[in-house]
Order: structure tokens, then C-alpha cells, then sequence
């Protein structure tokens, strides 16, 4: 086969034969978790796609290309800020080097390209058009002769390119409707052939293509050294596969075709393009090759065969002998799609479908080849490797390229095209950002950027700045939480963390490199810490203060705001303190005492027995308090030392005394944090509630994290829930709120079902439900920015961190 190329001019690919080709890379799209009825809706689309094209020719190619995990994590460090700026840099150094030692300098990265043949359209027949035919065929005569001759250059007709360039517009805008796309250059059709060629090691992102071309009044020139320099290694070609030889390394390529497909192949299931990028731990490429047959010649050559069947059935019956079970089923099915052709007017398809393995060495091609063979046998496809046609056939993934041989074609439908899931992948997080770890389904690294959101990036699904970290006990979920804000700080955020179990008190020594970046807050019973949290003391604003004091003070008693006699008398006893000198909630017993009325002292009383128990202390100020918490560290922990958090089963009117004043306490701190976020608004900034179900089953915890959640949007800043389960999120409106969300295993499949449902995903899909059941220690089910959901595994990658962050009790050893 000669080089199919002659010219190159954007995203178009003129061929020998007089074709040219437009070429798009379609963006993929995520198919993890879709429901039966969104993966129809995706096969429609595609279908519709191909069936658009009512002639011509359609070349798809599933490439398997290289990015860089430097240029990567380059990327990844400009989006550091802060006063962590050096070390976060040194970290993310240090994280790649770890990265590149694991998985290579490289990772895998699957890339759909679509090439669409150009037909122009009719034009009316003039003198003019005529003479220009005549002129474009003397062209490419005098070409061809100089060609011959001299072989230096390409030469191009601009009228021509123009001409085609219309068609491609209108072909771009049809195409993006249903899919997004973009269009190809030099640097990717170069990438392309120099891959096929046994090019490895280069970065898609990197790689650039040198295609000079000059500029004459009425041509283009380009010299054709240019043109097939990607080409340039040694093939040497035997029974079986190719040996391609390039400067500094050997590849060996086999290449497979269909020889037969057993069964029709059952959607959804049969999405080779999507199941083969997670079956094989090696690259492979694959190419479809599609001539469309247009419905009048489909239905030609369907009668011609039915006629040729009935005329062996005939055969069979003069001869007093019974036609084989072959030729009936033959004949049925020739009925079936003669009887379809008719009714949809559609196109039939000449299918030549390659694939493509290549190895270091023959005994890994071998074994390569065995796995792709076993793959699509358990798909009931046959598959074959031709002997003496590997050159032939690795000319099919060249762009604009013919068939090579007619031997192997497969007669399909739009529909059968659109069922093996061409475009399908599984995306999750961003190009680059904090790496939390790798998808366990395609082993590719996952980047988040926690503060995205509110950009209001294209495509995502919400602007919501909230995550929630869900899971049973054990599963990981305080340890992805902690690593994700731990990276968010070092990248330049600013982050109050809720700690009720006090896990966290050994930061400043379990990461020295932040350390003086780190404000641990211990509130322990000592007498210094007297008042810390009385809302005066606490509260910046007076009028803040005030409403927080009826909050904790309703709760405590149990006031309800309808009690006509007890919610005022507290509300007045409250305003005077307000508007005295002396702020404090001890001073509103003085102030219930001072009034003198039954229902007035039977309220002081209530409130002074429970100031007295444990933890009372710390909300209980005489106005005299002036120490004041401070967050200007980076990273600040507040911890309560003996707090006890109720179940999440215990019902709030069962609450002890302890379990009350607990409960008291995060919903301060929580309005506290509230303060926080309305500071610096080009900070982000992060407030991070561990056990957050204690206070979201509380009227006042309920109303605090809404307010948290909606002040966060505006004022750039997310609130991390970390809870058992999706029912403690509150209502929709809530959940809606939440943009990055975490689910760690969970075996209850009442809660299976209702996580399910809040990732959006099919909850009585049993498979789902299996997922998450099975999950493993550290991985975790996600749901990204843009709706994407699948499986990662978190990933530390230091030693370090996993001390520092492993919240489970240390192993007991004997002492010998």
C-alpha cells in the first residue's frame, strides 16, 4: 500500500485517491454508573451521528496515546499560592518523583478520533465549472508528472482547500450538536502516525509536528519529505506481525480483524471501546474503517442475496433433499433486514474493524495477542490474525486511508455501529489540581481542585463549593477528608477543622514541614479556658452574639419559641445583657433572678444547674472574658476535650445533660466558623465538620449548616460534612448544595440505596449496589463537579501522612 497521505491543511487530510477527509478528536464522554435509559440516550446520539451520513466514508480511531505525569504536576504547582508556597512546591516534587517511580514517566490516555469523508455538493453544470474541472484535472496531471520527475514537492490547489473548507464548517456544526468535538492539527495527525509507527514515550501535549508550507497565488506547496517524516523507521515485515525498528527502540505489532461475529451483541453490554480500556493493563488501538452503502444499493444487494437462497432452498426440493439449517436461518434473517432496509430508509455499513497490539519483545506480543483474542471471544467475536497482510492492514489507521482487502468486511447497521460505545470513558476530577488518588477501574490519576466550582466552569453541574465524606465506621472516610485539606492548605487555603474526637492533636509534630502553619485549639476544663465559648466572648458583632446566645440557650432549656410565657421572658433577660457593660451568659441569670417572677427564677435555676455540670464551663462567661480564639494560622484545629457526641440513632428529647452541652458546643464553634468564611473572599477557605450528623439532627446544628453552605458559595469558601450517612445531609435542598462528594463502603442497603441515590445514580441497579458494598479500605466511590461518577482509591503516597492521618487505635505489643 503507498502512503495514503498527499496534503495536509488543518484538520483536513487529502488522500491520492482525490478524498479528503475531515478529522475531529471527539471528546469523551463519561459512562461509568449510567443508567440503562442515559446509555440509550448516548447510543441514540451516536447512531443518529452515523446515520447522517448518507454517503461517503467514516475512518474512527481509538488511539492509545501518552501524557506526562511531570507536566502533569508542572501544571498542578502554578495553581499554588500562599505562605506554604515553597514547601507545597518541594512537596509536589517529591510527589512526583514517587508518582514516576510507581507508574513510569507516562500514563495511558484513550483518544477517540473521527474522520468524516467531504462530498461536495452538486453544482450547477456552467462553462464555467467545466473549464475549471478541465483545469483541476490537467492540475493533477502536471502534479503527477512532476511527481515522478522530481518527488520534492506537494503541490495544492487554494480553490480546491476552500472548497472544502466550506463542507467542513457545516459538517462541524452538524457533528457538535450531539457531541463535543474538536477539530485536529498537524501536531495531532503527526503524534498519530509517528505512534503507528512505533513511536513511545512522547507526551500527546508536547509533541509538535514541523509541516512548512509555502504560499503561491493559486497553490500550496509542501515539501514531501515533510509530509511522510513521521513515517520514518524501519518496517520489517513477517507472517504475523511488524517489526518496527526507530532510532532508540524495537516494537512488535500484530494487527487482528473480525472474522466472524457468532451472536448478535446485546446493549448495554457490548461497549468494546469503554470495557476494553479497563481489561487490558496494555495499550491497544483499534480502527473502524465504515463505507456507507446507501439504502437503494443496500436493499440491491439484500434481494440479490434472498433471491440466491430461495434458489438453493428450490435446489433442495427438486432434488427431493431438505435445505440445511444454515440456509433457513440465512434466508430468515436476510427477510429481517430486507423487511427493516424498507421501512427506515437507512444505510447499510461496510465494516472493516482492526485492532491493534503492540509489545516490546515477541513473547509479550504473544501473550498480548492471546488476551485481546480471549476478550472478544467472551463477546462471541471472532477474531483473526491474516497471515502476509500486517503491512495492509496497519495502512487502515493511517488517516484518509482505503480499505485494504474486502475478505474481512462485516455488514452492520447505524445501530450496531453505535452499540460498541465509540467515545465512551471514564472521566473523573480535573486535568490537574491536588492528586487524591488513581481510578480503579482504568488505573488513571485523579486531580481535584476543591475551590472549582464556584468559577462556574463549563460543564460541571454545580457551583457548589460543600463536599460530604459518607461511609460506615473504618471505611476511610476521616482520612481522604484529611489528606484532600491538608493539599488544599499547602496550595494556598485557609481552613478551620471541627475535631470533637480530638484525632488531630499530634499535627504540629506528625507534619513538621507545615507545623508553624498549624493552630491547634485545645478547650480542656482548666480554668484559663473559662468562657471561651460563651457567645459574647466568641462573637465578633454584638448583634451576632445575641441571636447565637437565644440559640444556645433555647437548646439547652428546651424553649421553644412558641412558648408564649418562658420565650419571652428569656428574650428580654437576654437584650439587657446585650445592651449592659458586662456581656455574658452568666450574667443572664443574673438578669432572669433579677426579675423576680416564678416562671423568670424557674428559668435561672434550669440554666445555672446546667452550667455548673461538665463542660458548662467553657459556655458560661461573667463578662469579664477577653481572650478571644484566633485563626489567622492557615490550617487551625478547635478541639473540645471530653466531648460526648449522642448516636445517631438517640433521639434529641433523650439527650443527656452531656450530650446537650456537647451539641452546644459545635453549633458555637459552627457559628464561629460562619465568622471565618466572611473574611478574605479571594482566599478559599474551608470549614471541616467531623461527626457532622451530632449536630445536623438539631433544629439550630440544621439551620447553621444551611447558612454555612450558602454564605460559603458567595464568599469562597466549602464545608466539608463528615458523616455516616446520606439521610444526616438533610433534605434535597441541601444535598443539592453539595458539589464533591465521597462514599465509603457501607453494607446497610437501605443506606446502600439512598447513597446511590444522592450520587444520582441508579440505586436498584444491583451492580451498583455491589460496588459499593465491596469496596475496600481507602477506596471510595466519587462523584466530581460535572456529575461523573466512579470508583478511586485514595492514594497518600507518603509514609507520613498515612501516620498522620490514620485515625484508628495503635496496634497493642507485647513486650518481650
Amino acid at each position: 500500500m503507498l502512503y495514503p497521505i498527499k496534503y495536509i491543511e488543518n484538520n483536513l487530510v487529502f488522500n491520492h485517491d482525490g478524498e479528503c477527509f475531515a478529522y475531529y478528536e471527539l471528546i469523551p464522554y463519561n459512562y461509568s454508573f449510567l443508567s440503562p435509559e442515559e446509555k440509550y440516550q448516548v447510543h441514540e446520539h451516536f447512531r443518529q451521528l452515523v446515520a447522517q451520513s448518507r454517503d461517503g466514508k467514516i475512518h474512527a480511531l481509538q488511539i492509545a496515546t501518552e501524557s506526562s505525569i511531570r507536566a502533569t504536576q508542572e501544571r498542578s504547582k502554578k495553581e499554588i499560592s500562599g505562605r506554604l508556597r515553597d514547601i507545597a512546591c518541594r512537596k509536589i516534587d517529591e510527589q512526583t518523583e514517587a508518582l514516576v517511580g510507581m507508574i513510569g514517566e507516562n500514563q495511558i490516555d484513550y483518544r477517540f478520533f473521527i474522520g468524516f469523508k467531504l462530498l461536495l455538493n452538486e453544482q450547477e453544470v456552467s462553462l464555467k465549472v467545466i473549464s475549471e474541472s478541465i483545469l483541476m484535472t490537467f492540475s493533477d496531471f502536471l502534479y503527477e508528472v512532476n511527481h515522478k520527475l522530481m518527488g520534492d514537492f506537494v503541490s495544492m490547489s487554494t480553490k480546491e482547500i476552500n472548497r472544502f473548507m466550506k463542507m467542513e464548517h457545516l459538517l462541524e456544526s452538524k457533528i457538535s450538536r450531539r457531541f463535543k468535538v474538536r477539530r485536529l492539527d498537524k501536531d495531532d495527525f503527526g503524534y498519530l502516525i509517528e505512534h503507528l509507527y512505533g513511536k513511545t514515550g512522547s507526551p500527546y501535549e508536547e509533541y509538535a509536528y514541523h509541516l512548512p508550507a509555502k504560499k503561491l497565488k493559486q497553490e500550496m506547496l509542501v515539501k514531501r519529505y515533510d509530509l511522510i517524516k513521521p513515517t520514518r523507521c524501519l518496517v520489517e515485515e513477517n507472517q504475523r506481525y511488524l517489526k518496527i525498528e526507530q532510532e532508540d527502540q524495537t516494537t512488535y505489532v500484530s494487527y487482528f480483524t473480525i472474522n466472524s461475529i457468532v451472536r448478535e451483541l446485546d446493549f448495554p453490554s457490548s461497549e468494546i471501546f469503554y470495557y476494553q480500556q479497563q481489561q487490558f493493563t496494555f495499550p491497544i488501538d483499534t480502527s473502524m474503517n465504515v463505507d456507507i452503502v446507501t439504502n437503494k444499493k443496500a436493499l440491491t444487494t439484500v434481494r440479490n442475496k434472498k433471491k440466491e437462497l430461495k434458489d438453493l432452498d428450490n435446489h433442495a426440493w427438486q432434488s427431493n433433499n431438505e435445505s440445511g439449517n444454515d440456509v433457513m436461518e440465512a434466508l430468515d434473517s436476510v427477510s429481517e433486514l430486507e423487511a427493516n432496509l424498507d421501512q427506515t430508509k437507512e444505510a447499510m455499513y461496510k465494516l472493516s474493524y482492526v485492532i491493534r497490539v503492540a509489545a516490546p519483545d515477541l513473547d509479550e506480543l504473544k501473550r498480548r495477542c492471546n488476551e485481546v483474542m480471549d476478550f472478544y471471544d467472551d463477546l462471541s467475536i471472532k477474531l483473526v490474525r491474516p497471515f502476509g497482510d500486517m503491512i495492509g492492514l496497519h495502512g487502515e489507521f493511517l488517516p484518509a486511508s482505503k480499505r485494504y482487502m474486502n475478505d474481512y468486511i462485516q455488514y452492520v447497521t447505524s445501530d450496531f455501529l453505535a452499540s460498541l460505545g465509540f467515545g465512551a470513558a471514564q472521566m473523573l476530577g480535573e486535568p490537574e489540581g491536588i492528586y487524591i488518588g488513581y481510578n480503579l477501574d482504568t488505573g488513571r490519576n485523579v486531580y481535584l481542585k476543591p475551590s472549582l466550582a464556584a468559577q462556574g466552569v463549563k460543564g460541571s453541574v454545580t457551583n457548589a463549593l460543600a463536599a460530604a465524606f459518607l461511609g460506615s465506621l473504618g471505611g476511610g472516610k476521616s482520612f481522604s477528608n484529611n489528606l484532600l485539606v491538608y493539599y488544599a492548605v499547602l496550595y494556598g487555603g485557609q481552613a478551620v477543622i471541627l475535631d470533637p474526637k480530638s484525632e488531630r492533636g499530634g499535627w504540629k509534630e506528625t507534619l513538621p514541614e507545615i507545623a508553624e502553619e498549624i493552630n491547634i485549639i485545645n478547650l480542656t476544663r482548666e480554668e484559663r479556658n473559662k468562657g471561651l465559648l460563651d457567645p459574647y466572648v466568641i462573637m465578633k458583632q454584638t448583634k451576632d452574639a445575641e441571636s447565637l446566645a437565644i440559640d444556645i440557650l433555647t437548646f439547652l432549656t428546651g424553649i421553644s419559641s412558641r412558648d408564649g410565657e418562658k420565650f419571652p421572658t428569656l428574650r428580654k433577660a437576654i437584650r439587657r445583657v446585650t445592651q449592659s457593660d458586662r456581656q455574658g451568659l452568666l450574667c443572664v441569670i443574673d438578669e432572669l433572678y433579677k426579675e423576680g417572677t416564678s416562671v423568670a427564677s424557674s428559668m435561672a435555676d434550669h440554666i445555672d444547674s446546667i452550667k455548673d455540670s461538665n463542660l458548662g464551663h467553657l459556655l458560661f462567661s461573667d463578662g469579664m472574658t477577653v481572650q478571644s480564639i484566633s485563626l489567622d494560622k492557615q490550617l487551625n484545629i478547635i478541639q473540645v476535650a471530653d466531648l460526648v457526641l449522642p448516636d445517631a440513632e438517640t433521639e434529641f428529647k433523650e439527650y443527656t445533660t452531656v450530650e446537650l452541652l456537647s451539641v452546644a458546643i459545635l453549633i458555637v464553634i459552627s457559628t464561629f466558623a460562619l465568622d471565618f468564611i466572611h473574611s478574605n473572599r479571594s482566599v478559599f477557605k474551608m470549614v471541616d465538620l467531623d461527626e457532622a450528623w451530632s449536630f445536623l439532627q438539631v433544629a439550630q446544628g440544621k439551620t447553621l449548616s444551611n447558612k454555612l453552605v450558602r454564605a460559603g458559595r458567595a464568599m469562597n469558601a466549602g464545608v466539608y460534612f463528615v458523616t455516616q450517612n446520606a439521610d444526616d445531609l438533610l433534605d434535597e435542598k441541601m444535598k443539592n448544595n453539595i458539589g464533591l462528594k465521597f462514599a465509603f463502603r457501607s453494607t446497610d442497603i437501605h443506606e446502600i440505596k439512598k447513597t446511590l441515590e444522592f450520587f444520582g445514580v441508579d440505586k436498584e441497579d444491583e451492580q451498583n449496589q455491589k460496588r459499593l458494598r465491596e469496596l475496600e479500605n481507602g477506596q471510595c466511590l466519587i462523584s466530581d463537579l460535572y456529575g461523573r461518577v466512579g470508583v478511586i482509591q485514595i492514594h497518600p503516597v507518603f509514609e507520613e501522612l498515612l501516620h498522620a492521618f490514620d485515625t484508628r487505635p495503635p496496634v497493642r505489643k507485647e513486650v518481650t
